[in-house]
């Protein structure tokens, strides 16, 4: 199985609120993959809002994006260009 590893920022004034959580669950809810994002001791399934909002995430924070599954690659390519578009 592939997997693939990718730290992310947020740059998003307002941080990881509930319409881009939301936006992302959508997203990576579109995957086969298993998409999980981390913050020190804290892991949240990606196509969970609930899940991603515990992370707390603000602007400047730094997560780890892993994704595991047959679609890796394009679902890595969509989350980071989802971290880069974020307002």
């Amino acid at each position: 199985m592939a997997v693939k590893v990718t730290e992310i920022e947020i740059k998003e004034g307002d941080g990881l609120h509930a319409r881009p959580a939301a936006e992302l669950a959508a997203l990576a809810r579109t995957f086969g993959s298993s998409i999980t994002l981390s913050v020190a001791s804290k892991k949240a399934n990606a196509g969970s809002i609930i899940s991603v909002l515990a992370l707390g995430l603000k602007k400047g924070s730094v997560a780890t994006l892993k994704v595991e599954g047959e679609d890796c690659e394009e679902a890595t390519a969509a989350m980071v260009k989802f971290f880069d578009n974020i307002r």
